[in-house]
């Protein structure tokens, strides 16, 4: 909050009626009182503690959302010392309410991690928080291991798939299987392959 300067007003009455000795009225003063200062913040905390966040297909930028909460009510800044980081108005205070929690944005241009500081009035970093962005998946995973008691089987199957980053990209998957009849030793097995557009 912006600290307004002390204003002083002075004003004097001179009253000049002919023959008569010039009267000179008391002066009056106004000084409004300065505005209190705001404590000095030593601690806030972050929620959540870690950023995460993946760029979609075909984006290249994300945005990072968290919240601060402090005990006291208080002025805190953002910092980042990497440009691909971009906290809006740095320059700005964030205006912290006591135990009410403050909703924050940044925007990640890149894939990339980093850390957030948030800093008080003093410049001294009370927090930290991590942050971590990917880029887009190309391909999805799934691996799964079964077992059946009744029929003494184990089965194992894997399979992938793309992850378009375009709406006309074909869609595909592969997925192979492997079983093992505990009892005799016999294994089977197979792969299956799709396509679509």
């Amino acid at each position: 909050m912006p600290t307004r300067p002390l204003l002083s007003l002075t004003l004097l009455c001179v009253s000049v009626v002919p023959g008569v000795h010039a009267q000179v009225a008391p002066s009056i003063s106004i000084t409004p009182a300065q505005l209190p200062t705001l404590p000095l913040a030593r601690e806030v905390t972050a929620q959540p503690t870690r950023l995460e966040a993946r760029l979609a297909p075909g984006q290249v930028s994300a945005s990072l959302n968290f919240t601060l909460l402090s005990p006291v009510t208080t002025d805190v800044r953002l910092r980042s010392e990497d440009p691909r980081l971009v906290i809006r108005q740095p320059d700005v205070p964030i205006r912290l309410t006591a135990f009410n929690t403050q909703p924050i944005s940044v925007l990640a241009l890149a894939a990339h991690s980093g850390v957030v500081s948030v800093v008080n009035r003093e410049g001294t970093v009370i927090a930290h928080i991590p942050y971590r962005v990917d880029p887009p998946k190309l391909v999805n995973q799934n691996l799964s291991l079964n077992y059946s008691p009744s029929g003494e089987r184990l089965g194992l199957s894997y399979a992938l798939s793309s992850n378009p980053q375009s709406m006309f990209d074909p869609r595909w998957s592969v997925s192979t299987n492997l079983s093992l009849k505990m009892d005799t030793g016999q294994v089977s097995g197979g792969v299956n392959l799709n396509v679509s557009w």
